[in-house]
């Protein structure tokens, strides 16, 4: 069996979620692999319990009672029904001890250590499904490219399978790293938040310079790229932004881009976390909004693939 033997197998690194039925985040049905940590803090991120590194206790609000037993079981004073500040959630030791005295099982620790060689066990099992559906694997986050050594070593045992790999990015990384990326990866879902450098630095935390610079040398490859635009209201989601855009991807050497709706579902995960959701009262834009978009970058010259 491929990479069996592989000392790729025992290189661990840190999940917080992983799906064996997606059917978006590249072609056919796809195992995708949620990592831990990202580099960016975008103001409407739709995974905030990607953030961190670590792992976090998170709340599922719909399934707590109220019955209060969390509160007096953590020893660092840590739970409670309010929203909680930065300086109490580092307090936490990830001790379990809220999580093993809750009756509905609304407490959970998000984030865990796994190895390549276990994430490749669970895609060769689902091979068959990725055969008849032209399917694969996909690594997301969070952001792959901040655990180097491990989306490395998954996507290597991943090929040496002959299972496809996509990896989905944010770009903000040395280029070295996506480089080395690119010897192992089929299709690269490459993020681009906005071009303005300003609004990119005050909506992502980060400049967009090594980001866009990182897509050209990526196209200049010849890597199978897909340029991926989230839509924000009021912040990306206009026809001149988006045009503008299109021109810039265009002008970068990729030929494919997809357009991401904003869905307003995901605010519900800042409860997880007892945080205040951001961007309160965007709604999603309407087909007819999105169909607008995708035909103006669709006249700068680009294939538009469908989310």
């Amino acid at each position: 069996m491929p990479g069996t033997a592989s000392p790729l197998r025992d290189v661990e690194g840190t999940i917080f979620d992983l799906d064996q039925t997606a059917i978006h985040d590249g072609p056919g049905v796809r195992m995708n692999v949620y990592l831990k940590g990202c580099p960016l803090r975008c103001i409407w991120c739709h995974s905030p319990e990607s953030q961190s590194f670590r792992p976090e206790v998170v709340w599922y609000e719909a399934k707590c009672t109220r019955c209060g037993q969390c509160v007096p079981a953590c020893p660092e004073g840590v739970r409670s029904f309010d929203v909680v500040d930065e300086d109490a959630a580092a307090r936490c030791r990830l001790c379990g001890a809220c999580v093993s005295v809750c009756p509905s099982g609304a407490l959970e620790i998000k984030g865990q250590q796994t190895t390549a060689g276990e994430l490749l066990d669970e895609a060769l099992r689902l091979k068959p499904f990725f055969r008849r559906t032209g399917g694969g694997v996909t690594l997301t986050g969070g952001e792959p490219t901040a655990q180097p050594e491990f989306s490395l070593a998954v996507a290597g045992l991943c090929g040496e399978a002959g299972i496809h790999m996509a990896m989905e990015t944010c770009g903000f990384v040395e280029w070295r790293v996506l480089s080395r990326l690119t010897k192992v990866v089929d299709l690269f879902l490459f993020d681009v938040k906005h071009v303005a450098a300003g609004l990119h630095q005050q909506y992502t935390g980060v400049s967009n310079r090594r980001i866009l610079s990182n897509l050209r040398r990526l196209a200049e490859t010849g890597a199978d790229v897909i340029a991926r635009v989230p839509l924000i209201p009021s912040m990306n989601d206009d026809a001149e932004t988006v045009g503008a855009m299109g021109r810039r991807i265009m002008e970068l050497g990729v030929l494919r881009v997809s357009l991401l709706p904003f869905n307003p579902a995901t605010r519900g995960k800042y409860s997880w976390l007892r945080r205040h959701a951001p961007i309160a009262g965007a709604t999603q834009q309407s087909l007819e909004h999105v169909a607008m978009l995708q035909q103006i970058v669709a006249d700068e010259g680009l294939e538009v693939v469908p989310p």
